[in-house]
């Protein structure tokens, strides 16, 4: 699992997964994951000013770092779940530039407020990729439970 654009939404992702005690890990760069033991990318979308500063990075550095990632996944035939649950307040100007990305997911999560504008369902159309729409980002749990079985 990793942020493209640094956003805090990632961070609520991450408490979501650790729930349910899986293997995996978060990371911020493509040279850092044995991509021979991943079966699924989770992008979590959405820019912040705040998070790519104290990551270190500013915008193009962070875009290039994603691309970097989905090359990866892509030439290693692993599943990319893209996931923009920020709404309406991840979609300023620092989110702009890492959108895009649910166009190389396998599937897309966006929370309503979201994809007002109709974004990612456009994008997901053209593309012929599975969108699914939440309304809350506490539905997330139930989704991540039966996604999981658990």
């Amino acid at each position: 699992m990793t942020p493209f654009g640094q956003s805090q939404d990632a961070n609520f992702v991450n408490l979501m997964l650790k729930k349910y005690d899986l293997d995996y890990n978060m990371t911020a760069a493509a040279d850092a994951v044995d991509w021979s033991k991943v079966k699924t990318m989770i992008a979590v979308l959405g820019g912040s000013g705040k998070g790519l500063g104290a990551a270190g990075l500013d915008i193009p550095s962070e875009v290039a770092r994603c691309k970097a990632l989905v090359e990866k996944a892509k030439e290693n035939n692993v599943f990319i779940l893209a996931m923009h649950i920020g709404g309406n307040d991840r979609r300023g100007p620092n989110s702009v530039p890492f959108l895009d990305f649910a166009g190389d997911a396998s599937y897309v999560i966006v929370r309503s407020d979201g994809n007002a504008d109709g974004f990612f369902t456009k994008l997901c159309e053209e593309k012929k990729i599975p969108l699914y729409t939440i309304e809350k980002t506490s539905e997330l749990k139930a989704m991540f439970g039966t996604m999981l079985d658990k």
